[in-house]
């Protein structure tokens, strides 16, 4: 039967997994609840709502619908759907995380008085509310060179860390590796040339034998550098320099701020639509 916890999946699409029991008093009937610019929230919606939301609260899942239909809105006048394979997909990932067949999933909600086709258009709502709405967003939303040393300011202290590709010789070969230096630079190349491998190593600053670290640190990106010690030479080409703020990359740190900014910008979105919409709440 329809669940209590109907949770989301990740991967790009939001889809039930958990089909439970849930009971209700009494049987269905699919009367208008709301009304969002005349395009009504039915009964089978809020339903759908509070299992989908985890709550056994009405009032709470007819509030978010309301937000829900009123970005769909919006995105209808800007020619935003969604593609009817995606939403087959969905149904068939729904029916084989809850181990069932597209026919016993639809007999489980028939059960509860509500249809697979009640179910893929609450999802092609919800898949536009949820990930629809940032590909208009992402238009008008960036992460300016600015707002990346803001947050680095707020994040504080800043840790860098060098990748190195390393080759390790022993010293006795060191007459192969000057020839092999008088061919190529690339440590890939020098280290197929004496039968070795290249280590890629993140490092810190103090984490490389003493005389390579010192040379690494000195070094732009894509110089090559040597280290020794009694019984190796080291081989080292930095490749590239990163910053890490409280363990975020740079990359990573962008991305969180651009979500951010999304979130942000969708909650202001909502906030003028409700205020220049008609919403209706009958029950």
């Amino acid at each position: 039967m329809v669940g209590e916890n109907l949770k989301k999946l990740s991967g790009g699409i939001l889809l039930f997994t958990a089909l439970v029991v849930f009971s209700f008093a009494q049987q269905l009937v699919d009367r208008v609840v709301a009304s969002i610019n005349g395009d009504p929230i039915l009964e089978s919606d809020v339903k759908l709502g509070m299992l989908f939301y985890n709550t056994t609260d009405r009032r709470e899942a007819i509030s978010r619908l309301v937000d829900v239909w009123l970005i769909n809105q919006f995105l209808q006048g800007k020619g935003v759907g969604v593609q009817e394979e995606l939403l087959d997909q969905a149904l068939v990932k729904i029916a084989q995380a809850n181990n069932m067949s597209l026919e016993r999933l639809q007999n489980e909600l028939q059960k509860e008085g509500l249809t697979l086709r009640d179910l893929k258009e609450f999802l092609r709502k919800e898949i536009l509310f949820s990930q629809g709405i940032y590909a208009v967003l992402l238009r008008e939303v960036n992460v300016s060179a600015l707002d990346l040393e803001l947050e680095k300011l707020k994040r504080g202290e800043v840790e860098v860390k060098r990748l190195v590709e390393v080759v390790v010789v022993d010293k006795k070969d060191s007459e192969r590796l000057m020839r092999a230096l008088e061919k190529t630079k690339d440590p890939q190349e020098l280290a197929k040339a004496l039968g070795l491998e290249v280590e890629t190593l993140l490092v810190k600053k103090g984490e490389l034998v003493e005389s390579l670290d010192k040379e690494v640190w000195n070094a732009k990106v894509g110089d090559l550098v040597f280290g020794e010690d009694k019984e190796h030479i080291y081989v080292a080409k930095v490749v590239e320099v990163r910053e890490e703020y409280k363990g975020k990359s740079l990359e990573e740190l962008k991305g969180e701020l651009l979500e951010k900014k999304l979130e942000e910008r969708k909650r202001e979105l909502l906030q003028n639509l409700r205020k220049k919409s008609f919403i209706r709440i009958m029950g």
